[in-house]
């Protein structure tokens, strides 16, 4: 059963088609059932789902077939269940096992960039000043984001709060994301292979210059006779065994930093617990 509503925009009458039966709510939760083949709940995906809703719940319906297998939405069933909140959903048409495949195979979400662009577009200054730098040094923007925060790596959480608009530029962070952009940016002028900087190389480098005993003087004198040696790298890991070779090239045994060790310990993220 539908009805047809007709609503006046920009001066132009359209015609919106309101199909009835189709959008519903409950707190039946065993109503629902898992869909043959659909991937496993992930109980770290279902806590973020919680915390959007806490914020602000938008109601978001999942999607389902007529003897209400889940088509998409198993997370955010789970999240509305463990919260004891009512569960929206549509009922699509569908009796063939392939859609719930169709159906994700149709979807794109937002990727970083887009994110970004939104609240850029919204007037978020941070986010503006953030594009402007990964613009200015062709930098990816998860990247720029990790070095504008401070860190080596980037994690889930700070990605998160990325998207979620809650980005902010801590003082000082300008001054320091400059410093060490630079510097890559003229490692990567020097090694002269391509005008952007690598993601893997980008990674390599944050991690690098976490290394208490780490001096750019020295490793900037050292390419000059070893900066060759980077031209092999193609992965992060690679990057920062061609790190550690030109660096300590030359050096005694007392000056030398065991770039490695310090990389695959992840001791870096205990050089960041004790800056905090």
């Amino acid at each position: 059963m539908s009805c047809s509503i007709n609503t006046n925009k920009g001066g132009k009458l359209m015609t919106i088609k309101q199909i009835k039966n189709a959008f519903f709510e409950t707190k039946e939760y065993s109503l629902f059932k898992k869909g043959k083949g659909n991937r496993q709940i992930n109980d770290a995906h279902v806590a973020r789902i919680k915390k959007l809703i806490a914020a602000k719940d938008t109601k978001a319906p999942i999607f389902v077939n007529k003897d209400y297998e889940i088509i998409d939405g198993h997370h955010t069933l789970q999240a509305r269940k463990d919260l004891g909140l009512s569960v929206f959903f549509l009922m699509v048409d569908s009796d063939d096992p392939l859609d719930m495949a169709r159906f994700n195979t149709g979807k794109k979400n937002w990727n970083l960039d887009n994110f970004l662009d939104f609240y850029c577009y919204r007037g978020k200054n941070d986010y503006k000043i953030l594009k402007s730098k990964m613009l200015e040094y062709g930098m990816p923007v998860a990247e720029t984001l990790t070095l504008m925060l401070g860190k080596a790596t980037n994690t889930k959480e700070m990605t998160d709060a990325f998207k979620l608009g809650e980005f902010k530029l801590a003082s000082g962070a300008l001054i320091n994301f400059d410093r060490i952009a630079s510097q890559m940016l003229l490692i990567n002028n020097h090694i002269g292979t391509e005008k952007k900087l690598k993601r893997q190389f980008i990674r390599a480098y944050l991690i690098m210059c976490k290394h208490p005993k780490y001096d750019f003087a020295r490793f900037k004198s050292a390419l000059k006779s070893k900066g060759g040696k980077l031209l092999a790298a193609t992965s992060s890991h690679d990057y920062i065994q061609m790190f550690d070779k030109v660096y300590n090239g030359g050096l005694t045994r007392d000056k030398k930093i065991d770039l490695m060790k310090f990389a695959m310990d992840r001791e870096f993220e205990r050089e960041e617990r004790e800056a905090a």
